[in-house]
């Protein structure tokens, strides 16, 4: 993470699941932040590997791995929530300062991919 004047650069390492084979690539993303924004309650995303795999019309997998820092799992449930994701089965764990966590979910309408998920989901965790 490279920090320069008021903006952030953060380095999105994106896992695509299309396949059975992973491909990693890697997206920079600037978010706008204060110059003097120290406080505990700023959210970072940092390292975060994102994969996602719909299955069958209505249902998609979603594992997240990032550093156990900035309460990923509150972070990654309000996501869903702000996207109108329902919730069938959540499992999170912490190993070695990974948290590791896997969602089924309900697809909500609108997102009919697995590419517009990964998106929508980004794009609310950096917020």
């Amino acid at each position: 993470m490279v920090r320069s004047g008021t903006i952030q650069i953060v380095k999105v390492d994106v896992i695509d699941a299309m396949d059975n084979q992973s491909t990693t690539t890697s997206e920079e993303v600037a978010a706008a932040r204060p110059s003097n924004s120290s406080s505990a309650a700023t959210a970072r995303i940092s390292d975060l590997q994102l994969d996602v795999k719909v299955m069958g019309n209505n249902d998609v997998m979603i594992r997240v791995q990032s550093e156990n820092v900035n309460y990923p799992g509150a972070r990654l449930m309000s996501a869903l929530r702000d996207l109108e994701f329902q919730v069938h089965h959540a499992s999170m764990s912490c190993v070695n300062g990974l948290m590791l966590q896997d969602i089924v979910a309900k697809i909500p309408y609108g997102l009919t991919t697995e590419e517009a998920i990964k998106s929508a989901l980004l794009w609310k965790l950096q917020q």
